[in-house]
């Protein structure tokens, strides 16, 4: 039977007399083109457009403290988050979603045994497109006077957290001024730089900001940008939000105390 046109069809090189080492693509190679690809993208004109934006959340089964539950995009502009939360006022809870809860409770708001602080750098580093993109020049943005995020505390030591661990600092860079209430982006302090931008909630209202900044970055100089969420709130299927979060806080992203007697 004729197979399909449109059907692939795979010879080993060798059959063809051909070397196939030859065809081998050199890694270092390939995540330059892969970055190059993401730089280009955060500096297109419709670099915000919205049919671009979309996000994944891990399945329950393959739920894990120290990998990242939520990808998505705004637009072109990247964004992480840690763990995946369902308002229970607004949602109908069934077992999937308690299971997102609970995965949420264990991974960032344990105050006993917990460090999300390490659960979310581990996700990082278990994230190759990510980290091809901060092993760079990253610089991360310090954010809790810019950006209002419902717990100050929490983003800050989010912000350190990143800044230590990406070795630029003990917190996050100025990377804009505030002139009388009127915010400006300082093109030196981001100039061919790879801007983090650390938030807790991953919200409508967080995300606009995101996506918005992400862009006024890149356009004054920023060789990309991404989001670094602690945790996404899930929207309810025709778009309502919840934040009703008493229980579910995060705990402290700094290590935590060791004592040595």
């Amino acid at each position: 039977m004729d197979k399909d046109l449109n059907e692939n069809i795979f010879i080993p090189a060798e059959e063809l007399g051909m070397d196939p080492s030859r065809f081998a693509v050199d890694p270092n190679y390939w995540y330059n083109e892969m970055y190059e690809l993401y730089k280009d993208s955060c500096h297109f004109d419709n670099s915000l457009d919205p049919k671009l934006t979309n996000e994944a959340y891990r399945p329950i089964e393959e739920l894990n403290s120290r990998l990242f539950s939520v990808l998505g995009r705004v637009g072109y502009f990247r964004w992480y988050a840690l763990t995946l939360f369902y308002d229970e006022t607004i949602h109908k809870m069934d077992d999937k979603k308690k299971k997102y809860n609970l995965h949420h409770q264990k991974t960032v708001s344990d105050p006993v045994s917990l460090d999300a602080g390490a659960n979310l750098l581990h996700a990082i580093k278990n994230n190759k497109d990510l980290v091809n993109i901060l092993k760079r020049n990253p610089v991360v943005g310090h954010m809790p006077y810019l950006f209002d995020d419902e717990n100050f505390m929490a983003q800050f030591e989010l912000e350190s957290r990143l800044s230590n661990f990406l070795d630029v600092g003990v917190s996050g860079a100025e990377i804009y001024t505030n002139n009388n209430g009127r915010y400006e982006i300082i093109p030196q302090k981001i100039k061919e730089k790879d801007i983090v931008l650390p938030f807790i909630w991953a919200n409508k209202r967080s995300l606009d900001f995101f996506g918005k900044f992400a862009k006024s970055l890149a356009d004054n100089g920023a060789n990309t940008v991404v989001g670094i969420f602690a945790t996404r709130i899930a929207p309810t299927i025709d778009g309502k939000e919840g934040f009703n979060v008493e229980g579910y806080e995060p705990m402290s992203f700094n290590p935590p105390l060791s004592f040595n007697f």
